[in-house]
């Protein structure tokens, strides 16, 4: 067998299906190794903002409807999705390490292998799915019992997790379908994808969480019904297109054949990546145990709660250039250049600068406004609107979040791996926990420790993209087994 890191041999193909070598999707038209580099960053990265705007929507959506039904509701919502988050982080490290080899194949001109990849991350989507129906059908309580929440919110959370676990294959099917699409340099076909995903699941969420139009009342369960009916729709629609024959990518049956070492490849590069998203969620499920031992545990878990949900909605333009400098820097670096794959990650990470500065300031000005935009319980207001503020001037500091993306284009997944686990294990952590326990501060050490460890997580991130290491970095593996 020889060995994954072997140069492909396959040729250019500059005729394969869907025209020129330079990974210029059909349906945009982009150019990622010729031509101007912020324009093309800028298109290449507005679909993916509004798509993953539009993500976002469908757990606001979930959030605002859910909250009528009172309190403990929303903090079961919340902590779910904390727990599928958690759960999700595979599928996220995965969608990274098929962008990686996707661009960098389609810059080369290794189409063939552009096709294997995208193939095998939607085989391993489905096997990882049906792993979790197993995990959610034999440790769903026990999961669920690490949040320690009040009885009713637990309650709550396991019928709605419940839900979702039976419908997990479409999930990661989505997300990777998405990925593949993003890695060719197409970001406008996944947007609409997800407008479609967004109108099937607000639809649902009304008719099922209200018991509108002769439909039973489910409440909560509602919410997971429309979550995951939407998802199924939206990976269905994906897998038809990249198998159609009309599309930039055409996979054919022969492109399903398994071969051991792109699994390898995927999850040589996928692991290292799902394991700072999986750390990053264990981190936020042990900040929820913290705040269970504060005064008002439901409040402070549903504050948090609501409070990612708003810096989430600052922080999707970041993930949005995140991957668009993804893509760029993987092209470019297949495509043999490399200084102009940095000058992308600098045009993206000035872009950044100037959007969460804005961010910075709506939420020093207008915290409670956000905040009120996901729930009308007043306490929660209040304790959301102290995170917004006490968080506002680390979001300048994480629009770094973006060099995250470069390195991970470049196939360098370790690196970013170091600096969370300094940021958010070995500082974070500790400090919240004496600050919300030992000094009186209560939710506020909380939020006090995650805008300090935020702030120097994205410090390491600039630093390492300065030092240069991810531009030697070139992925390949074999075209035969």
């Amino acid at each position: 067998m020889k060995d994954d890191r072997t140069i492909d041999p396959e040729p250019r193909d500059p005729t394969g299906p869907g025209g020129d070598a330079n990974g210029a999707a059909r349906v945009q038209r982009l150019d990622l190794v010729n031509g101007p580099i912020f324009p093309t960053a800028v298109k290449l990265a507005l679909p993916i903002i509004v798509s993953n705007l539009l993500n976002l929507g469908l757990g606001m959506a979930d959030m605002i409807m859910v909250g009528r039904i009172g309190k403990e509701a929303l903090a079961a919502l919340v902590i779910s999705n904390t727990l599928m988050m958690l759960l999700f982080a595979i599928g996220f490290g995965t969608g990274f390490a098929t962008i990686t080899f996707v661009s960098q194949h389609t810059g080369a001109g290794r189409h063939k292998l552009a096709r294997r990849a995208a193939s095998h991350a939607l085989m391993f989507a489905v096997m990882l799915g049906f792993v979790m129906i197993i995990v959610g059908n034999l440790f769903l309580p026990d999961l669920m019992s690490l949040f320690n929440a009040e009885e009713e919110v637990t309650r709550y959370a396991i019928s709605y997790t419940d839900v979702l676990f039976d419908w997990m294959p479409f999930f990661f099917l989505l997300a990777l379908g998405m990925a593949i699409m993003q890695g060719l340099g197409d970001t406008l076909t996944p947007l609409i994808i997800m407008v479609c995903v967004n109108l099937v699941n607000i639809l649902i969420n009304y008719v099922l969480i209200f018991g509108v139009w002769g439909f039973p009342r489910l409440g909560i369960v509602g919410a997971a019904v429309g979550s995951a009916a939407a998802r199924m729709i939206g990976s269905m629609a994906i897998f038809i297109i990249l198998t159609s024959g009309k599309y930039r990518m055409v996979l054919r049956p022969a492109d399903f054949r398994p071969y051991v070492q792109q699994f390898w490849g995927i999850l040589r590069l996928g692991v290292p990546n799902s394991l700072q998203s999986l750390l990053r969620n264990v981190n936020v499920m042990i900040l929820y145990r913290i705040l269970s031992l504060t005064y008002q545990p439901t409040v402070a878990q549903a504050s948090l709660g609501v409070g990612f949900g708003a810096e989430g909605l600052a922080f999707i333009p970041l993930l949005g250039l995140n991957i668009a400098t993804g893509a760029m820097v993987g092209q470019n670096l297949g495509a043999g250049k490399p200084d102009r794959a940095e000058q992308a990650a600098w045009a993206t990470l000035k872009t950044g600068f100037v959007l969460m500065t804005i961010a910075c300031l709506a939420f020093l000005l207008i915290p409670g406004q956000i905040i009120a935009l996901f729930t009308g319980d007043p306490d929660v207001i209040e304790a959301g609107s102290w995170y917004l503020r006490i968080n506002a001037i680390t979001q300048i500091f994480q629009a770094c979040f973006v060099l995250m993306g470069c390195m991970r284009g470049a196939g360098d997944s370790i690196s970013p791996l170091m600096a969370h686990i300094a940021g958010q294990w070995i500082i974070r952590l500790p400090l919240a926990f004496i600050l919300a326990t030992m000094t009186g501060l209560e939710e506020w050490g909380v939020w006090l420790a995650m805008a300090t460890s935020s702030a120097i997580e994205s410090t390491a991130y600039f630093w390492l993209f300065r030092r240069g290491h991810w531009k030697k970095i070139r992925v390949r593996i074999d075209s035969e087994a």
